[in-house]
């Protein structure tokens, strides 16, 4: 009994784990909260979101190499991720809404091909260095625990985005009209909303949340590599877990998907020998199939019922 106690004493390993499990959930609930206000908005689930993460972290490394402060510069790259996805949704999705669900998911998918095959064009092949302003080792430690800047800066980005988030959609005449726009897309336009501009506005503020999400993660180790699209994957069971419908679910879920990705890893991994090798990057989802099977519409989404 004391040995199980000891794993949470100040310094340990568990909370070294626990802040790193932060870090990494904060930059889920990016990803996946991307997911969610465009699902809420235009009713697609959007399968080419990772590769606005690339986008993002590429123009951040453009943005740094023309000399702007490092702070403009994950705006700029922010607003130029924006500026795609929002072009994408006009260009593209936007003639395709009311067609069959499996049309736009095959359509979304061709654009996350097309997406990566221009950042290669543009930004070439090889991985880029990725600036930051504090060094890979400077961190700060707090009973005992080990906090690197990178983390720290990630996690308050995330809690400021998310608030600004929640603000924008409480108390602004745009959020109303993303939360009625959400509700019923019929109903809106017969009170006039401009419910086409929503959409495109829902896919801006979600490509720049996935700008933010893929700066921070290619920190990690400081160079971007193509491949950070794939990581909208493993962010998968946190929209499923949280409720395709639900911002807040879904930030609850990322957080915890980071969480449990860390513990399993450390605890889990060793107890299953070889059959426990990346045992971390699968243990969501058997998390998330389990959780499907209990409550398949998420922790906070609702039970759709149709009436006929």
């Amino acid at each position: 009994m004391n040995s199980f106690w000891d794993l949470f004493m100040p310094g340990t390993t568990f909370w070294q784990l626990t802040f790193q499990g932060l870090a990494l959930g904060a930059a889920y609930a990016l990803i996946a909260l991307g997911f969610v206000i465009i699902y809420r908005s235009s009713e697609i689930f959007n399968f080419a979101h990772g590769e606005f993460l690339t986008i993002g972290a590429f123009s951040m490394t453009s943005m740094v190499g023309i000399g702007l402060p490092w702070p403009m510069a994950l705006l700029a790259a922010m607003m130029i991720t924006g500026a795609v996805s929002a072009g994408v949704e006009r260009a593209v999705v936007r003639p395709m809404i009311g067609r069959p669900v499996f049309v736009t998911i095959i359509l979304t998918i061709f654009i996350g091909f097309l997406l990566r095959a221009a950042a290669i064009v543009i930004w070439g092949p090889k991985n880029r260095h990725q600036e930051t302003p504090w060094k890979p080792l400077d961190a700060v430690t707090v009973s005992g625990v080990h906090m690197g800047y990178g983390d720290l800066i990630l996690i308050g980005v995330t809690i400021v985005a998310m608030a600004a988030f929640f603000c924008l959609l409480k108390y602004t005449k745009l959020g109303v009209a993303m939360r009625a726009t959400s509700n019923d897309q019929e109903v809106s336009l017969a009170l006039g909303i401009p419910v086409g501009r929503i959409f495109g506005a829902s896919w801006f503020l979600a490509g720049m949340y996935a700008a933010i999400a893929g700066v921070f993660l290619s920190m990690f180790p400081n160079e971007v590599d193509g491949n950070i699209a794939f990581t909208a994957l493993k962010a998968f069971p946190a929209i499923i877990v949280g409720g395709l419908t639900s911002p807040v679910g879904t930030v609850i879920a990322g957080v915890l998907l980071g969480l449990t990705e860390m513990y399993s890893q450390a605890y889990l991994a060793p107890e299953l020998g070889s059959f426990g090798h990346n045992i971390h990057d699968v243990f969501p989802y058997v998390v998330m199939i389990l959780f499907l099977m209990v409550r398949p519409y998420g922790l906070f989404g609702h039970k759709e019922v149709e009436r006929v």
